[in-house]
């Protein structure tokens, strides 16, 4: 009899034990449904990575990279990209600067191939997007000028682009058929249209003196027709001097336009937006800026006296020039670097989800792809979009490098400081040569070897 009491207390512990079991799971039906014995698989755990955007969260490159994340993330729930901006340009490069130097890096983030991008290259920090592209196959399907723009010197390339364009001289059609002028060909003839809208009581030029870099552009323009990007690419290192006939000739520019008062009014202090509203409001005669504002030069977006009144021409040619008329500003923009430490296979999965929906998506809104991706005529594009589109399978293959990714942080940050004192008169062009080349000699060897 006692016997079979122990064995029947023994056979009840065994039940109560596979019940507490039953009831843990064994780790294999956490959320599975009571009595039918099928599986949930466990809700994966929410990855947020961060863009960091210089061009603005509501551009139409950040809002069709959104539109897509959030497409991804429908079949990969476990996928949350979200999207953060600053001001101006000088705003978001120091926040970013700082962000680095805190260890917080986004995981994605725009920045230009310049000197502290290459920094962080050194560094190991960011993803070899040339090697991603060629291993996703999708290498060949960009615009190969396109690529070129992202790349550093040595070839090498850590950013991808999301745009794609020209840089022209925009202008009021009507202000120069009532002035009898003609779209200038020659910096020579610039300068006498600009003369000849400021004698007619016109503001000559519109320019976004707050950002610098349009204004940088203007000391560009005549080195570029001279020597193609050779001066820069040996100025920036000290191998050339601004003293150079190359150099003295973007500073003269700069200063006779700003003494000559062929800039608006109060440049220094006006930002992109109102430089453009001031040409589109018709209170400028010449605007210069990159296809990417095609679209706010459409019909549709204008007032009835603008409409059907904007044309563009290229940048002027000069006696000697070693570029062709057709080689100017083509850039794809500023590129998009991804942080190696975040570079999972889930965000490498979404870029070449981004890959495939991107042409279509952004080129339908209006812009041009740095894809070799285009839309015909049957497209219901406004008018303009199709002449730039056509101007932009004219262009040359040899462009003209923005200087401010090429320079050294510390000079690049005094340039943008001092060229707009330049165009106000403050410096004599040689001592703004000579400004410019103490700053090389100093910051330069920390950046280049």
């Amino acid at each position: 009899m006692k016997c079979y009491i122990k064995r029947l207390a023994l056979a009840l512990s065994l039940v109560i034990l596979v019940a507490l079991m039953s009831a843990c799971g064994g780790g294999k039906n956490n959320n599975g449904a009571a009595g039918n014995g099928s599986t949930t698989p466990a809700k994966a755990e929410k990855k947020t990575y961060k863009w960091f955007v210089a061009r603005g969260v509501d551009s139409p490159p950040a809002v069709t990279v959104k539109d897509i994340a959030d497409e991804f993330s429908q079949t990969h729930p476990e996928f949350e990209l979200v999207l953060e901006g600053t001001g101006d340009r000088p705003s978001y490069l120091q926040k970013l600067r700082t962000l680095i130097a805190s260890n917080e890096m986004p995981a994605m983030f725009d920045t230009d191939p310049d000197a502290y991008a290459s920094k962080l290259v050194e560094q190991g920090k960011l993803v070899d997007m040339k090697k991603l592209l060629q291993e996703l196959g999708k290498y060949d399907e960009f615009c190969p000028v396109a690529l070129q723009y992202q790349q550093f010197a040595d070839g090498s390339m850590y950013t991808f682009p999301l745009e794609y364009g020209i840089e022209v001289f925009w202008y009021n059609i009507k202000m120069f058929k009532d002035l009898g002028l003609e779209p200038p060909k020659t910096f020579d003839e610039f300068m006498k249209v600009a003369e000849k809208l400021k004698q007619g009581e016109i503001t000559p030029i519109a320019v976004d003196g707050k950002d610098k870099w349009p204004v940088l552009r203007y000391l560009a323009y005549k080195p570029f027709r001279m020597t193609g990007n050779d001066f820069i690419e040996n100025v920036k290192q000290g191998k050339a001097s601004f003293k150079d006939p190359a150099g003295m000739a973007g500073i003269n520019f700069v200063r006779d336009l700003g003494i000559k008062g062929y800039f608006q009014q109060g440049f220094t202090a006006t930002n992109y937006t109102a430089a453009r509203d001031l040409f589109l409001g018709g209170k400028a005669g010449i605007y210069y800026m990159g296809s990417w504002e095609t679209m706010n030069f459409a019909n549709d977006k204008l007032s009835a006296d603008m409409k059907d009144n904007i044309g563009f021409f290229r940048l002027p040619m000069m006696d000697g020039a070693k570029t062709a008329d057709n080689d100017y500003f083509i850039n794809s923009g500023i590129g998009v670097a991804f942080n190696q430490e975040t570079f999972d296979d889930t965000m490498k999965e979404f870029v070449q989800f981004l890959l495939e929906k991107y042409p279509e998506a952004n080129t339908k809104k209006g812009e041009f792809s740095p894809f070799m991706y285009s839309l015909d005529q049957t497209q219901g594009m406004p008018e303009i979009f199709y002449k730039i589109q056509e101007e932009i399978a004219k262009s040359g293959s040899v462009f003209a490098v923005p200087w401010d990714t090429r320079l050294d942080p510390a000079t690049n940050e005094l340039l943008g400081n001092e060229l707009n004192a330049l165009a106000l008169g403050v410096h004599s062009p040689e001592e703004f040569a000579e400004l410019m080349d103490q700053a090389i000699k100093e910051n330069a060897p920390k950046y280049f070897k």
